[in-house]
């Protein structure tokens, strides 16, 4: 005959909680509220809906003397095993963290290290801006400097072209009258004039 929870709830008894399945025990279960593990056994949600019925005095105190007893160490290994699970749960959630604590870390380090040798070519190309800039202040500082230098030059040249005294005087030498301190000087000269009389006389 199917279960009716209905009659269930209306006269509960010891021998037919017995008579039920875990799926129609966790049905009562659920409609008392009781909280339970859906990975207990059978015998464990079946304590905890005997222990409600007597603390609710729907059932006599002494049907828990005569139901059967769950083993202790079931239960401390049920309870071990949600520790366990819990903290695998826990120990994952920890690594996850740190490995999205690690790629932040690593985000911002690149972060870094772009705006670093950002900065660093941003200086270069200003250093050697300046450099040219200060190579072509002092090319033109030559330039004009040569260009004064020619200036000063064409006009002294125009200057010495104006004066005849400039450039034209010898200091107050005469040629002719030193000839005489040179011997050397005279027979130079002679043979000189012998040889221009010679050619001029075979012509």
């Amino acid at each position: 005959m199917p279960f009716n929870l209905d009659k269930f709830v209306a006269s509960p008894s010891v021998e037919e909680l017995d008579s039920l399945k875990k799926s129609e025990i966790v049905k009562v279960a659920k409609h008392y509220g009781i909280e339970f593990q859906p990975l207990m056994r059978k015998d464990e949600i079946k304590r905890y809906v005997l222990e409600y019925l007597v603390d609710e005095s729907i059932l006599p105190s002494t049907v828990l003397e005569t139901a059967i007893t769950v083993p202790t160490d079931n239960t401390f290994e049920l309870k071990r095993l949600e520790i366990e699970m819990n903290k695998e749960i826990r120990l994952k959630e920890m690594e996850r963290e740190r490995e999205r604590e690690e790629r932040e870390r690593e985000r911002k380090e690149r972060e870094m290290q772009i705006q670093k040798e950002k900065e660093e070519r941003e200086m270069q190309m200003q250093k050697e801006k300046e450099e040219r800039e200060m190579q072509m202040q002092m090319q033109r500082e030559k330039e004009a400097r040569e260009h004064e230098f020619r200036l000063k030059q064409l006009e002294l040249g125009v200057i010495k072209a104006s004066d005849p005294k400039i450039g034209l005087d010898t200091g107050g030498f005469d040629v002719s009258k030193h000839v005489n301190l040179s011997p050397n000087f005279r027979r130079i000269m002679w043979r000189n004039s012998s040889t221009i009389s010679k050619s001029w006389v075979s012509n």
